[in-house]
C-alpha cells in the first residue's frame, strides 16, 4: 500500500467558478481568484509533501493554470457531478490511496496537509465550516465512493464506517475555509495564512 496517496484537486472553469461571488467580484476578477486559488492549493499540497497532484481540469483554462503550477492535468469537462469525476479519475489512475482537496481553499497551509497525511486511520475526514469535505485522505482503493453535497464530511465518515474501515474527522483551518461566498472571501481576505496567489489578486479590490 503506498505511503503518500495521490492528490486530486477537481478545478472548474475559472470563468465558470465561483457564481456565488458574482455580487462582491466581477467576472474577470472571478476567474483571477479562482485560478489563484487552485495556484497556492497545488503549493500548499507539494509544501506539506504531496509528490504526485493530479488537477481534474473542468476546461482548458483550469488545465493551463494547473499545468503552470506544476501539477499533472486530468482534463474532465463533462460537467458531469464533482462524484463522477472523481470515479472517472480513479479509472484512469493507478494509486491504492487519494487525498481529495477542493481547489478553493486559500488558507491551507503544507503544515496542514502535512498533520493530515500522518495521521492514522483507513480514512480521515477534514470539514468545512458548513459541513463539507475540506480534505478526504482514502487509504483503501478509492473507498469509500465520494458523497459530495450537504453534510459531505458526516456522510464520508459514515460511509467509511459501514464498510468497516477506521474513520477519523480532523479539524484543519486551512481546509475549513473554502471560499464560496463573500463572506469567506473577507475572511479569507483577512488571515495571515492566505496563498500568495490570492493575496495578490485580493490586494487589488476592495473585499466586502
Amino acid at each position: 500500500m503506498e505511503t503518500t496517496p495521490v492528490a486530486l484537486v477537481p478545478a472548474r472553469e475559472p470563468g465558470r467558478a465561483k457564481s456565488r461571488l458574482a455580487a462582491a467580484l466581477p467576472d474577470a476578477l472571478r476567474a483571477q481568484l479562482a485560478a489563484a486559488m487552485l495556484t497556492d492549493v497545488v503549493a500548499a499540497l507539494r509544501a506539506g509533501g504531496v509528490a504526485r497532484i493530479v488537477v481534474l481540469a473542468g476546461g482548458p483554462s483550469a488545465a493551463r493554470v494547473a499545468a503552470g503550477a506544476g501539477a499533472q492535468v486530468l482534463l474532465d469537462d463533462t460537467d458531469a457531478g464533482l462524484d463522477a469525476v472523481i470515479a472517472s479519475a480513479a479509472r484512469h489512475l493507478g494509486a491504492t490511496s487519494s487525498l481529495v482537496v477542493p481547489a478553493d481553499v486559500p488558507t491551507l497551509l503544507g503544515a496542514e496537509v502535512a498533520t493530515l497525511l500522518a495521521h492514522t486511520g483507513d480514512v480521515v475526514v477534514a470539514p468545512t465550516h458548513d459541513g463539507g469535505t475540506g480534505g478526504l485522505l482514502r487509504r483503501r482503493p478509492w473507498s469509500p465512493a465520494t458523497a459530495y453535497g450537504p453534510d459531505s464530511a458526516a456522510r464520508h465518515l459514515a460511509a467509511a464506517r459501514d464498510l468497516g474501515l477506521v474513520a477519523r474527522r480532523l479539524e484543519l483551518p486551512g481546509l475549513a475555509l473554502d471560499v464560496d461566498v463573500a463572506a469567506d472571501l473577507a475572511t479569507a481576505s483577512a488571515s495571515p495564512r492566505l496563498g500568495t496567489a490570492t493575496r495578490a489578486v485580493l490586494d487589488r479590490v476592495a473585499v466586502p
